[in-house]
């Protein structure tokens, strides 16, 4: 079981990663590159800063507990950064071809940080129920935060750009649907997969959490699904006017709910290893 600091840390990794998802399933064609070179920016620092803050766990851990996995996990981290860092130096020229390959790379090494943290924080063996189900958690963690903050993002944009199609918006902003209902049904799938088929740490845990931290647990459902699943009807209703403006206004409400949510299944993970 790892403290609430190092649970927290993975936050910026996903905010970051799912935004390259997230900017992936944006019409390229249709929004200027300034865009992206902003957004790209802001997601890149958001990238960096968690490797700086995960830096003292990486040292600490290959100091005195080395381990494989947490070897891959920080050359995945590296090279996820690293490639990002190209990505964004390639958007301010016209090779194209580097800038697909560094788009790629920033994706594929970071899904494989990604998977090698997730595996940090159980401990069953790799042929095992949580060897899917805690990557695949925290893959939809990372596809919501990120889908959330570039749909944000993209609203805000319209306020620069007034006779932008709304084509991007209503893509990004179904992208978001798409994760938050994934999300939430993986959540219904979780406890009944772990009860029938999880370790005996993990269905003790999941007792726990039951009888200690329910509050916590509701808290998290709450703000962090069903909230956000009620602004998403309203985001929908609004860009139907169209109205772009009232639209990024109830983006930025539901973005404040996905975040406090994942921040509290931050918590719940510190507390019982449980990727919720």
């Amino acid at each position: 079981m790892q403290g609430f600091s190092s649970s927290f840390l993975i936050f910026f990794y996903q905010v970051a990663l799912g935004g390259l998802f997230a900017l992936a399933a944006t019409p390229f064609q249709e929004l200027d590159r300034a865009f992206y070179k902003s957004t790209g920016g802001v997601l890149c620092l958001i990238a960096v800063l968690g490797l700086w803050g995960k830096s003292s766990f990486y040292t600490y851990s290959l100091s005195t507990d080395f381990t494989l996995i947490v070897a891959l996990e920080l050359l995945f981290h590296i090279l996820f950064v690293l490639w990002f860092i190209v990505y964004i130096a390639s958007l301010w020229g016209n090779r194209q071809s580097l800038r697909a390959r560094s788009f790629a790379g920033a994706i594929l090494s970071g899904l494989a940080g990604l998977i090698f943290s997730a595996h940090s924080f159980y401990s069953a063996p790799m042929a095992s129920l949580e060897a899917i189900l805690y990557p695949a958690s925290f893959f939809l963690s990372a596809l919501l935060l990120g889908s959330v903050t570039v749909g944000m993002l993209v609203g805000h944009w319209y306020l620069i750009d007034t006779g932008q199609s709304l084509d991007p918006f209503v893509k990004i902003f179904k992208f978001f649907v798409i994760a938050l209902i994934a999300q939430s049904i993986f959540f219904a799938i979780f406890p009944v997969a772990i009860s029938l088929a999880g370790s005996a740490p993990n269905v003790a845990a999941l007792a726990a959490l039951w009888h200690k931290h329910s509050t916590l647990l509701m808290l998290r459902i709450i703000v962090g699904q069903v909230a956000p699943l009620v602004l998403s009807w309203m985001i929908w209703r609004t860009l139907l006017i169209p109205h772009t403006m009232a639209a990024t206004g109830l983006f930025y409400i539901a973005l404040l709910g996905v975040f406090v949510g994942e921040i509290v299944g931050r918590q719940i993970l510190a507390l019982t290893s449980l990727p919720f």
